[in-house]
């Protein structure tokens, strides 16, 4: 784990585990919410035991088991001696909700934004930046690694980036979404992945480094990435010269599909959806021009795998995994090298 998150877990820690062994009220289920409920059950095995949410909208499915506030007003099961965390700012609604039902701060209720950012639980707008995109994200905070780290440090990873927005890859490239350890954790432990001292990973369209700081934080001890616009790419620099990351990382600028020994030190791979079919299929085959002059075992991580045929048809990779993550986009197929071709 990275130390620079050591803060930020200290702060999550310090709360979560006054829950060992009680039952848990989950206030808000946003970005936030769903965040807070995965780290307590990733790090300390703390189930949610029930979710409120703020959200009304009648298109929310039935069968999942989201109460609304009311959920307080029922003597329902043991509710009233669960502990609340409020994954929402805390209004003077919320407080009194608290205090009416018998919660008590810092004993058996707890403000995760008060904890986690203090009074400034809201971006300001930059209004002095013009330049789209380095614009930052306005409005209410979300507790989550990256966003902990764009507080703290100014980086800039949140922001999202469409893809009429970049000049330069036109349509070879696809709209920059920023990737989490709350999604990247889960597809690295499906793989059984422990890294080792010679493992490394690359990332094929890094964007601003989101991904790269994750698997940095999940062990790997270099993680390298390609970014194919230089506004990007002076942002990833950027982003991670202020975590002090450097050492751990190897940040190219220039055209995915025209690597060849830049791939020859590492051993995983890693697409999610970086630009279209005819790019794709360069980057396999310099994966495989690279399995050629250095044999090794190599994984390919692929997230939303449009053109996984690609791959399979390159004679040196068979898929090995097949599974879905809590993401808008679900499916993952994971690659494995099996022999020459």
């Amino acid at each position: 784990m990275l130390n620079i998150l050591d803060e930020f877990r200290r702060v999550l820690d310090d709360i979560m585990v006054l829950a060992m062994h009680k039952r848990v009220v989950l206030y808000g289920y946003g970005y936030t919410g769903r965040f807070l409920k995965w780290y307590a059950s990733y790090y300390h095995g703390i189930e949610v035991d029930y979710v409120v949410s703020m959200d009304m909208h009648l298109s929310q499915a039935y069968d999942q088991e989201i109460f609304r506030k009311s959920l307080f007003s029922f003597d329902y099961k043991d509710v009233k001696h669960a502990v609340v965390w409020l994954a929402e700012p805390v209004d003077e609604e919320v407080t009194v909700l608290m205090e009416e039902n018998g919660y008590r701060k810092g004993e058996t209720y707890f403000d995760f934004y008060d904890a986690v950012y203090g009074d400034n639980v809201y971006w300001e707008p930059d209004l002095a930046v013009a330049d789209t995109l380095k614009k930052r994200k306005t409005g209410k905070r979300d507790i989550q690694f990256l966003e902990w780290l764009e507080w703290k440090y100014g980086c800039n990873f949140l922001t999202a980036i469409e893809q009429k927005e970049f000049e330069q890859a036109g349509t070879r490239g696809s709209t920059y979404r920023v990737t989490t350890q709350k999604e990247i954790f889960p597809v690295l432990d499906r793989c059984h992945c422990i890294p080792q001292p010679e493992d490394a990973i690359f990332d094929f369209g890094c964007g601003k480094g989101g991904a790269l700081v994750s698997f940095l934080d999940y062990g790997f001890h270099k993680a390298g990435g390609v970014e194919y616009s230089p506004d990007i790419y002076e942002m990833l620099k950027e982003n991670i010269s202020s975590l002090g990351l450097e050492k751990s990382t190897e940040l190219i600028y220039g055209d995915a599909g025209e690597l060849k020994e830049e791939l020859d030190g590492y051993n995983w791979f890693y697409f999610f959806f970086p630009f279209n079919s005819t790019i794709l299929q360069r980057c396999v085959d310099a994966i495989c021009g690279s399995y050629q002059r250095k044999k090794r075992k190599i994984r390919i991580i692929y997230l939303v795998p449009f053109w996984h045929e690609l791959i399979e048809k390159s004679g040196i990779f068979r898929l090995t995994s097949q599974f879905t993550i809590e993401t808008r986009q679900r499916v993952v197929d994971i690659f494995e090298s099996h022999g020459e071709s």
